[in-house]
């Protein structure tokens, strides 16, 4: 139970992380991100070029649906994503737009399925929308 409350307090403490850089449009200090992406690749079970190359389909079916911790390494996925999608320069349109297509498409997800509420989640969600329409 203690390691379950921990690696979730890890989880949410790193979807805080990049959620306030992509919301307050900051980049991540490049020791900071080895530290995270370190830390996400654990969690995940899932290095980044790896989380990079799936669809967000095969992220959300990767996560088993007993994995009491799902959610919250679906939205850690989805956060890492539109965070690589947000450090990609514009000579590489294609993969920031997937990117982010597969995070917004993974936020969405949780924000649908998940039981808990986030006022971050969903305003996210929403300014993400915004800048697409």
């Amino acid at each position: 139970m203690i390691k379950e409350d921990y690696l979730v307090r890890m989880i949410r403490e790193i979807i805080t992380l990049i959620a306030t850089a992509l919301l307050n449009r900051r980049r991540i200090k490049p020791s900071q991100w080895i530290e995270y992406d370190t830390l996400t690749s654990q969690l995940l079970g899932l290095d980044t070029p790896k989380l990079a190359a799936l669809a967000a389909e095969e992220v959300i079916d990767r996560f088993s649906e007993t994995d009491t911790d799902r959610m919250g390494k679906i939205e850690l996925a989805a956060m890492t994503l539109l965070k690589l999608s947000d450090e990609m320069t514009d000579r590489q349109l294609t993969d920031k737009y997937r990117l982010r297509h597969n995070g917004v498409q993974l936020l969405r997800y949780v924000s649908d399925n998940d039981r808990t509420f986030s006022l971050q989640r969903e305003t996210l969600l929403q300014i993400l929308s915004n800048q697409q329409s």
